[in-house]
């Protein structure tokens, strides 16, 4: 297949796929081509840390089955309002690929917190989401002493007044209703040890919320894990197969 796009600043094997980085409205932006695409045009969106973990996350798996893989910049807007717009202007692009309407979100850390907001403001984009560590709320207090809070205030129009960011309406542990009005099932996984992301915050209290509420997820909770590595040392049991499952019923 050749893609059809609007700025192409080059091209690269990665993965065992063809990487595409573009320009979409001032953006770079990539599309994943495997080597062998789906009829379907089912595809993966990875909001943050593109690069990272592809061989543990199922990103690697999933390129080898047909699935196209999608990202643009948001590095450091914090899943701000302009980030939002951007991964739908990305959605709104691959449609006019004649991509599935619905597609799998990876959420790595930060990621996280990209993939539940989005997921909360457009819904009918997504079919599920895989969280990996996940940073499930606003207020994210980093426990190795980083500057989180400001930087995410700031990035949010807030300026220093983090205070704003707590227990704000828009945080992923706050805002779950919109997925599970549309049954968007969640996979998380999460580790005990996590000293970057506290689990008992986030992931652990956005699970709770998220049962609660009616929602569907499945947990798995290492007790001795910390923030990384992301994914499984064999990603194909139980993270590909989750995507596969809920990315071919919706695409249907």
């Amino acid at each position: 297949m050749s893609l059809q796009l609007p700025e192409e600043i080059s091209q690269d094997s990665w993965m065992g796929g063809i990487r595409h980085k573009f320009m979409l409205q001032g953006h770079e932006a990539w599309i994943v081509e495997p080597p062998e695409p789906l009829a379907e045009k089912l595809y993966i969106h990875v909001p943050e840390w593109p690069d990272a973990f592809p061989e543990r996350n199922g990103v690697k798996e999933l390129l080898a089955l047909g699935y196209y893989m999608i990202h643009i910049h948001v590095r450091n807007t914090f899943a701000n309002e302009d980030s939002l717009q951007r991964m739908k202007m990305l959605y709104d692009f691959v449609q006019t690929l004649g991509f599935a309407s619905r597609g799998a979100l990876i959420g790595m850390s930060l990621g996280g917190l990209f993939s539940f907001r989005y997921a909360a403001r457009y819904p009918e984009t997504v079919a599920c989401i895989y969280a990996d560590a996940p940073v499930c709320d606003l207020y994210y207090r980093n426990l190795q002493g980083r500057k989180d809070p400001e930087e995410i205030s700031r990035a949010h129009g807030f300026g220093d007044q983090t205070e704003k960011l707590k227990d704000s309406p828009l945080s992923p542990v706050n805002n779950l209703l919109p997925l599970v009005q549309a049954k968007i099932p969640l996979l998380m996984i999460l580790g005990l040890n996590d000293t970057v992301v506290h689990a008992e915050i986030n992931g652990l209290l956005l699970a709770q919320r998220y049962k609660e509420a009616g929602g569907n997820v499945e947990l798995m909770v290492r007790n001795n894990w910390g923030h990384h590595p992301h994914g499984l040392d064999q990603p194909l049991g139980k993270i590909v197969r989750f995507i596969l499952k809920h990315t071919m019923n919706k695409a249907l």
